[in-house]
């Protein structure tokens, strides 16, 4: 009985581990998307402006 209490109590620290690095993988790809968004979104400002100016 003990034994099979510990071998629980070993998969949900795995279990936990897992998800924090899900977490922790996860919180890095929508940082990495951010990043990608907001300087495309400053090139495409930069386009812009450039083409007003032509204009």
């Amino acid at each position: 009985m003990a034994k099979k209490a510990h071998t629980g109590h070993h998969i949900h620290q795995d279990s936990e581990r897992a998800l924090a690095k899900n977490t922790a993988a996860e919180a890095r790809a929508k940082a990495a998307t951010r990043d990608v968004q907001s300087s495309a979104a400053k090139t495409r400002g930069m386009q812009q402006k450039a083409q007003a100016k032509r204009g």
